[in-house]
């Protein structure tokens, strides 16, 4: 098989296996400050938790809610917490409590997403920490967790690859660096697929790999998972 054609076998799997999905969206940046009145916030625990990195929320998976929440003229502005696990709701001054809940309930619903509304200590708690906290991230915001998320999944690959074929520390920084332009570019939607990834990935891994360490390279991406290999 032909370098080219090896190397684009082993890219087709792995760009897979970095679970993309990139829905339509608005992607124009939100601008405008924390309201003030808690009595016009509403907070809700979210499974949106990045699953390539624990830590941090998902960027790609809450995009698109928070910026179809932000279209929506009951709603004055929307952030996700750092962790993912909690998201934030600014309502329009004069909305009712049946018009934001129905609001809230057809997005959940579209984006398949379980949430559950915080009340009592909870609520104290998150708006606590969204008032005094500046890790919160609204709309296009959320990109900032792309991108560390493909700086997690391009190690991940730069260490699976090293424990395969010999590259030095200096070609393995260039790789890392470019992995991470090009992932961070497919999961903030600026490369519209995965061809479009693949074809970018396959020219930086042609400048370093010869067709032996290609096929060595192939074999040993079988079982691997940038979602749960540990960096």
């Amino acid at each position: 098989m032909k370098l080219k054609n090896r190397i684009a076998t082993i890219l087709v799997a792995f760009v897979s296996m970095c679970g993309f999905s990139m829905q339509d969206c608005d992607c124009e940046n939100q601008n405008g400050t924390k309201p003030s009145d808690p009595k016009r916030l509403s907070f809700y625990e979210v499974p949106l938790v990045c699953p390539a990195a624990p830590h941090i929320g998902c960027g790609s998976a809450s995009k698109p809610l928070l910026l179809g929440l932000e279209r929506n003229k009951t709603v004055s502005g929307a952030w996700l917490n750092r962790a993912g696990t909690i998201l934030a709701v600014a309502w329009s001054e004069g909305s009712k409590q049946r018009q934001r809940s129905k609001t809230v309930e057809a997005l959940f619903k579209e984006r398949q997403i379980e949430a559950k509304e915080l009340s009592g200590e909870a609520r104290q708690s998150a708006l606590k920490d969204f008032q005094a906290g500046s890790a919160w991230y609204r709309g296009a915001e959320v990109d900032r967790l792309s991108e560390e998320e493909a700086g997690i999944m391009a190690g991940r690959l730069i260490k699976k690859i090293r424990s395969t074929v010999t590259v030095n520390d200096q070609d393995a920084g260039i790789l890392r660096e470019s992995f991470t332009k090009i992932l961070a570019r497919r999961l903030t939607g600026e490369l519209p697929d995965r061809k479009s990834a693949e074809a970018e990935i396959l020219k930086v891994c042609q400048q370093y790999l010869n067709e032996q360490e290609v096929g060595w390279l192939q074999e040993a991406l079988k079982d691997f998972r940038p979602n749960r290999d540990e960096p």
